[in-house]
């Protein structure tokens, strides 16, 4: 049986306890509610808790996590993961192992949300010209398969290598991925091109993807004549996000920012989160770093302000840790979210990230939630599990939650549900300009 925030009617007037008018959990353990009349003994009592705790997780879980979204009916689930670069050093072992090769071990998490996001840090091209920088990254274009394999059904183009070989490199990277369906924002031929967003129709939602580079060289910046990436200018991300907010239900805001190897947000980059969410961004997601920065939830909204590496052709000691981020949203914003630990280690996992488990799993989480709290208010926003709540939630539903997520559900990856696209999950977007 799989349990995700798709709940059926049949949990909403579930008698195993009973709700506010938001929706919102009320006391569970209350003597009326276990025994009829009468003062319950101490086995009665027993024999309530005992109940209580086996019919928790099939009855009340669901209906927490989705509350605040299915009231509405306007839910939707979105999983994000950080920087993909399938070239380089990563090469040689595509050709050897397969396309299928990178995502093997991830693409159930990836297809089982609604839309599933990723940066892309290389443009897929055999031509073109490098542009005189340190590093320039090309990727054969036959390897974007792995993306559909993988179940990633958009990226953001706005980062410091869609440039790496030009006019022509970006424009084979938009041939190939059209070609393959793969939706992608944040470049294009010219400035009003590259800050357009791509909007998916998501079973009957619609959803709109910017994506913003914020990183040099400068020259990868798209002009009113020129071929680039989109830079966010105050006034211009103010109005463009503002002008799609009544016109979808969901904005998705990607960022690339900061310095690499830095593990706290700079001002900026929370200046223009905040300002996004301000603008109508219902989820913020932040890429270039390498490795993870904390997350912040700001208005009810979840900002991740790096993602760390995902599949990435380097084998940098530094970019050892990240996560996936599952994220539920609702009409009024947050519902849940969850983060999942992964080992992108490449010397440990040769360019196909894995679960971390054990003492590696506790580890990063643990520094993630130290990364978290300072940038809300010295509050901690992750449970120990990767849960994340959005305000909707009282003391009893965090507890609640926690518990069932570490007792029942391996820590809380009950949020993954194993309904992926092979077995009847959530569909692929479609385009919806």
């Amino acid at each position: 049986m799989s349990l995700s925030v798709h709940t059926s009617s049949r949990y909403r007037g579930s008698r195993c306890c009973g709700t506010g008018k938001s929706g919102t959990l009320l006391p569970l353990f209350k003597p009326k509610t276990c025994v009829r009349a009468g003062r319950p003994g101490r086995l009665a009592t027993f024999m309530c808790l005992t109940a209580g705790f086996l019919i928790l997780p099939v009855c009340i879980l669901p209906q927490a996590v989705g509350s605040n979204a299915l009231d509405a009916g306007k839910e939707i689930s979105i999983v994000a993961v950080g920087d993909v670069m399938l070239g380089s050093h990563v090469i040689g072992v595509i050709e050897q192992r397969g396309v299928e090769y990178p995502f093997a071990k991830t693409s159930g998490y990836l297809e089982s949300a609604h839309v599933a996001i990723a940066n892309l840090e290389a443009p897929f091209t055999s031509r073109g010209e490098p542009f005189e920088k340190k590093f320039n990254f090309k990727v054969p274009p036959r390897f974007a398969r792995s993306l559909v394999l993988g179940g990633i059904d958009a990226v953001t183009l706005a980062n410091n290598h869609t440039l790496d070989y030009g006019l022509e490199g970006l424009s084979n990277t938009m041939e190939t991925l059209d070609t393959l369906g793969v939706f992608y924002s944040g470049a294009g031929m010219n400035a009003q091109q590259a800050h357009e967003p791509v909007v998916l129709n998501v079973d009957g939602k619609r959803v709109a993807l910017f994506g913003y580079s914020m990183t040099f060289p400068t020259e990868f910046y798209a002009t009113k004549d020129s071929v680039g990436t989109a830079y966010p200018e105050p006034e211009r991300l103010r109005a463009s996000l503002t002008k799609w907010r009544d016109k979808v239900d969901f904005i998705v805001t990607s960022f690339h920012w900061g310095a690499e190897k830095r593990e706290t947000p700079k001002q900026y980059q929370v200046e223009f989160a905040h300002l996004a969410i301000d603008s109508g961004s219902d989820l913020v997601l932040g890429h270039h770093p390498h490795v993870l920065q904390g997350l912040e939830i700001y208005k009810d909204r979840l900002i991740a302000y790096s993602l760390g590496n995902f599949a990435f052709g380097s084998y940098s000691r530094h970019a050892a840790d990240s996560i996936i981020l599952k994220v539920y949203l609702g009409e009024n914003g947050l519902v849940s979210a969850f983060c999942v630990p992964i080992n992108v280690n490449n010397v440990e996992v040769e360019f196909q990230p894995v679960l971390a488990g054990g003492e590696r799993k506790k580890a990063i989480l643990a520094h993630l939630r130290e990364l978290s709290q300072p940038l809300n208010g010295d509050r901690q926003i992750i449970r120990n599990s990767g849960l994340i709540l959005g305000e909707w939630s009282t003391f009893f539903d965090d507890w609640l939650l926690e518990t069932a997520s570490n007792s029942y559900w391996k820590g809380g990856e009950f949020l993954f549900s194993t309904d992926t696209r092979k077995n009847g999950g959530p569909a692929r977007p479609a385009v919806d300009r």
